[in-house]
């Protein structure tokens, strides 16, 4: 007899985020003769690509997408909730705002229509989707829709401090759990080889001070804020003038809003954006500091992997980056939105030489110490398990 639980693991994109970094650690680590894993979701990108190199059975549905459009809505509800029908899984665990609210009506459909309500409904909350920088109507038609979302959901999970308190203002605590992301071992290129990986096509960027960036190319990364901060570094008297070059990993809608800000404000010499890079993480050595400028964010990977390198951080002070970026400690905490005092924390970065050293180090141990990929994935499974048995 199988007595393995059958876990939907389901996210509106298929991209190569953080949320969809946390999909593929669990359907890859989550303990096989305890869990059969499905990971649904939408379009067919890096994620399914992913996950299928790995033996994980993944299901593209048609329709899902970040962008509202009421045809698609209908259709990824009926994909999902005939997947639901089919699949009959034990845990139905939604990831992304969208999917949160989308998931959770096609999982009631599907149970109503066949008249099976054994499956458990959790849903993770990645940076609650009414904290985008939106306007005030739609911040409160999110936070409405997620409110009643919440009212079917059987447990919710989040990964840091800011989230976790809003999530305790309008979700009972018993059906809350705060889990923070977990980071598995890296293995990092060594410095010169990786420095050598970034020069390849751009020979003079090898013995500038570098500064990294790895995010999807979206409006919540903020990219455009520190392209601002840049034009403002370079126009600021210093001292000790240092040249400095910002390589930008990532693929996204505002690729080409980017480019050309990048070419208006004259930084296509002093910037690179080389696209999605596979396993970027690997490269990271060859930086000499970190930069997220996010307006909305989770936990991000991309802070933990740069810690994870030795590399001080610069990034906002959203989300869960205060839960990792502690200042003058591991980092410099800066608003977001603001390139001024974006601009003014990198000087003080690059100008910092003992002090950037010392971060780097504290970094590199904190993530260490508090954000392991097994305490994770055994807090999750131990959930599951708590969920599924009798008259729960």
């Amino acid at each position: 007899m199988n007595t393995r639980k059958k876990i939907l693991l389901c996210i509106t994109q298929s991209t190569a985020g953080g949320a969809q970094q946390y999909v593929y650690d669990l359907a890859v680590h989550l303990p096989p003769d305890q869990f059969e894993v499905v990971i649904v979701a939408g379009g067919s990108g890096p994620l399914i690509k992913r996950a299928q190199e790995k033996g994980i059975r993944a299901i593209p549905v048609s329709g899902l997408d970040r962008d509202i459009s009421l045809v698609h809505e209908l259709q990824a509800f009926f994909n999902l909730t005939k997947i639901f029908i089919k699949e009959k899984p034990d845990i139905i665990h939604l990831n992304s705002s969208k999917m949160g609210t989308l998931g959770v009506c096609a999982a009631a459909i599907a149970q109503l229509l066949t008249l099976n309500f054994k499956s458990r409904i959790i849903f993770t909350v990645h940076g609650w989707g009414f904290r985008e920088d939106r306007n005030t109507p739609q911040r409160m038609a999110i936070f409405g829709m997620s409110w009643i979302a919440a009212r079917f959901h059987h447990h919710t999970i989040t990964i840091n401090s800011a989230d976790h308190k809003d999530t305790r203002a309008f979700i009972p605590h018993k059906k809350i759990s705060m889990i923070p992301l977990g980071l598995e071992k890296i293995e990092f290129m060594e410095r010169d080889n990786a420095r050598e990986f970034f020069s390849r096509n751009n020979p003079s960027i090898k013995n500038k001070f570098l500064i990294g960036v790895t995010a999807e190319l979206t409006k919540n990364k903020g990219i455009s804020y520190l392209l601002q901060a840049l034009r403002l570094l370079k126009d600021s008297p210093a001292a000790n003038p240092i040249e400095v070059h910002t390589v930008i990993m990532g693929e996204g809608k505002e690729r080409q809003h980017l480019e050309t800000q990048r070419q208006m404000l004259g930084l296509v010499n002093d910037t690179s954006i080389i696209g999605f890079v596979p396993e970027a993480k690997q490269y990271l050595k060859a930086f000499d500091a970190f930069v997220l400028p996010s307006v909305k964010e989770g936990l991000p990977y991309a802070a933990m992997e740069a810690m994870g390198a030795g590399l001080p951080i610069v990034a906002s002070d959203v989300g869960g980056i205060p839960d990792l970026v502690s200042p003058h400690t591991t980092g410099l905490l800066t608003r977001a939105k603001d390139p001024h005092a974006l601009a003014r924390h990198i000087r003080n970065i690059i100008d910092n030489e003992d002090g950037r050293r010392a971060m780097g180090i504290c970094a590199q141990e904190k993530i260490a110490r508090s954000h392991s990929l097994e305490q994770m994935i055994t807090s999750t499974a131990n959930l599951y398990h708590e969920l599924t048995q009798p008259y729960q």
